[in-house]
C-alpha cells in the first residue's frame, strides 16, 4: 500500500526534509510523489516508494501527454534508508538546480 504525502518521513536525513528546506512542495501524480518549486519550470522531483528519488526535466509531448526525462537518480540500498553521502549528493544537486537553473554536466 501506498503511503501518502502526510506518511512521509520528513526527519532530517530523509529526501523529503532536503525538500521541505529547499521550498519544494508536494502535488498529487500518477508517478509516485511529485515535487515541485516555483521559479523552476520544467522540473520536477520524483519520490518513488520512499527508495528511489529522481530530478526530472520536462520532454517533449507524447501522445498528448507530458513526458519527464530523468537527469539524476538516487536508489536506497536494498529498500533501506538513503545514505548521508547520497542525501548530500542530492541536496547539492538540487540546489545547483536552483541557483543556476540547470543540474551540473554528468562528468563533474
Amino acid at each position: 500500500m501506498s503511503k501518502s504525502f502526510s506518511d512521509a518521513d520528513w526527519d532530517q536525513g530523509t529526501p523529503f526534509r532536503v525538500l521541505a528546506d529547499l521550498g519544494f512542495f508536494p502535488y498529487s501524480g500518477a508517478d509516485g510523489d511529485l515535487f515541485r518549486k516555483q521559479g523552476l519550470a520544467g522540473w520536477r522531483v520524483s519520490v518513488y516508494t520512499r527508495s528511489l528519488v529522481r530530478i526530472q526535466k520536462k520532454g517533449r509531448k507524447f501522445r498528448g501527454r507530458n513526458t519527464w526525462n530523468t537527469r539524476r537518480q538516487w536508489d536506497a540500498e536494498d529498500d533501506e534508508e538513503f545514505s548521508e553521502e547520497a542525501i548530500s549528493e542530492f541536496k547539492d544537486e538540487l540546489s545547483h538546480l536552483i541557483n543556476h537553473g540547470e543540474l551540473r554536466p554528468e562528468s563533474e
